[in-house]
């Protein structure tokens, strides 16, 4: 691993290594304590959203860096494996949730979708599950690579290397299928215990963990995780693949909670799409804060479409 180090947007990251995926949000979500009164409290559209580009890539030392990320997907399934998240690398995802390094999450939302389940699978045989929740990396570092990239959690990587950081110009191997939305993240089960999931490849953690499907965010959540309801605002929580009403979001491994719209001057739920008075620009709400950009012709955003549409 390089050692080197340079500032790039105020976070510390390995020279020519680490890339980034996009960061929706320079806002935290707010604390909860009571379902009813805990929301995303941000204090304008534009500035808590970021452009959904790799923005927070160190590309000083590489040509052609743009903010777009590809949308193909290797007919060989292969990746090179990066990180991030954690420490003060720390971000929101465009897809929602928080990067801190802890979680299985990944990248390459523009290839697979917000939220779907990645299998990955290292050379030694070991293997994860992980949700697709950002955006990137940048095409440049891909070139660079001369790969397709699969940025993730560095607690995924320790899983699959006993890595906690892994850099572009490591060329640590991954091979990486979609599987059902329905498989839990975490360690693949042992497929002699019963443990499989569905679609292009087996996966799945074992014990009993299991998803909800959340109208709210338009994909399915992950056991433990939080979501403040479109519907009647209350938190819920997927426990043992139902919803759960819950008091208190202590026990969240992540929180999905209403955005507060100084345009529209109340809180709205995940997937809103306003245009913002300040700037006229359309920002959507991710369930931790703003994101962009939003295609009007399609009345859609990084998570999809729009639940509601509020122009100026």
């Amino acid at each position: 691993m390089s050692s080197g180090t340079v500032a790039a947007l105020g976070r510390r990251v390995p020279t020519n290594h680490r890339l980034h995926a996009a960061r929706s949000s320079l806002f935290a979500l707010s604390s909860c304590a009571l379902a009813a009164s805990c929301s995303a409290q941000l204090d304008t559209e534009p500035g808590a959203a970021t452009s959904g580009e790799s923005i927070g890539t160190n590309t000083s030392a590489l040509t052609g860096c743009h903010g777009h990320a590809s949308s193909t997907i290797p007919t060989d399934n292969t990746y090179v494996m990066t990180t991030f998240g954690g420490g003060s690398d720390s971000g929101t995802m465009s897809c929602g949730g928080y990067a801190d390094g802890t979680g299985w999450y990944a990248a390459s939302r523009q290839r697979y979708g917000c939220g779907a389940k990645l299998q990955v699978t290292a050379t030694n045989g070991n293997c994860v599950v992980v949700s697709a929740l950002d955006y990137g990396p940048d095409e440049c570092v891909e070139a660079a690579a001369h790969s397709p990239i699969l940025d993730m959690s560095p607690h995924a990587a320790n899983a699959l290397y006993g890595v906690h950081g892994a850099g572009w110009s490591d060329h640590i191997k991954v091979q990486v299928v979609e599987v059902d939305a329905s498989t839990p993240v975490g360690a693949c089960a042992d497929p002699s215990q019963g443990g499989s999931g569905s679609g292009s490849g087996s996966g799945g953690t074992s014990g009993g963990a299991t998803t909800c499907s959340s109208a709210t965010l338009g994909r399915d959540v992950d056991d433990g995780e939080c979501v403040q309801s479109a519907s009647d605002q209350n938190w819920y929580q997927c426990s043992g693949g139902a919803w759960v009403a819950i008091g208190s979001t202590s026990s969240c491994t992540t929180t999905y909670a209403w955005c507060y719209s100084s345009t529209l001057g109340q809180d709205v739920p995940p997937l809103t799409c306003v245009q913002s008075a300040s700037d006229s620009q359309w920002y959507q709400c991710n369930g931790s804060g703003w994101v962009t950009p939003v295609d009007e012709a399609s009345e859609s955003g990084p998570l999809g479409a729009c639940a509601s549409w509020n122009p100026l």
